[in-house]
């Protein structure tokens, strides 16, 4: 295939999954003022504000420095592996921390009794986070079609179980974390054939100049 045609398509493909998943969680919003008050849906709109910081720190560039030595190393089954097993590691410490200091965190956030949603987000935070890598690899082997498929998978398991939960079952305001997290751990399992083939390697050499 022509160079430019397939940059179109493979352009095409990403800004589609990216828009029509921006569209759909923004549809989410008329659901949730409906269903919960003011004060409920601003539990949900920190939190994400969190989330949205919180993932960029925890990703700390590894996508950049992927895709800039995946170019520059022989070996990109290296460069993987070792961009892979350092997000896994950082997230796992981040979720252990957090875990171990949840009730202290929903104290200072005003959610007493509600540590469960600072542990469900610091999951969601950490497989986000490693799951972006593989969103990273997928892109860079050309496989637009693949990562659109997960990711339009994502929302719409999101989307369902939100539907599900806060209209069938009229749930409260937590369910809507539960969902989030669901469509992560089912994004994760989506992507394990990336992982799985990963050669598991870390090349400190590598990760140092990568950091």
């Amino acid at each position: 295939m022509n160079p430019l045609k397939q940059l179109a398509n493979q352009t095409a493909i990403y800004g589609l999954s990216s828009v029509i998943g921006r569209l759909l969680n923004y549809l989410l919003v008329p659901l949730y003022t409906r269903y919960f008050l003011p004060v409920e849906y601003g539990v949900v709109t920190e939190m994400y504000a969190y989330v949205a910081f919180l993932v960029v720190v925890l990703t700390y560039g590894m996508e950049t420095a992927f895709f800039r030595f995946a170019k520059k190393e022989n070996d990109i089954n290296v460069v993987y592996s070792t961009t892979l097993i350092s997000l896994l590691v950082t997230s796992l410490i981040f979720v252990g921390l957090i875990f171990s200091n949840s009730s202290s965190i929903a104290d200072w956030m005003g959610y007493h009794n509600h540590k469960e949603y600072i542990e469900w987000f610091a999951i969601i935070i950490g497989l986000d986070a490693i799951s972006a890598i593989s969103f990273a690899s997928l892109r860079e082997q050309n496989k637009a079609t693949r990562f659109a498929v997960i990711r339009l998978i994502n929302i719409f398991v999101n989307i369902g179980l939100n539907i599900f939960f806060i209209v069938y079952k009229e749930y409260g305001i937590e369910y809507i974390f539960i969902s989030n997290l669901i469509s992560s751990i089912v994004t994760i399992v989506l992507l394990f054939p990336e992982m799985l083939k990963s050669i598991w390697i870390f090349d400190n050499r590598l990760w140092k100049k990568m950091m």
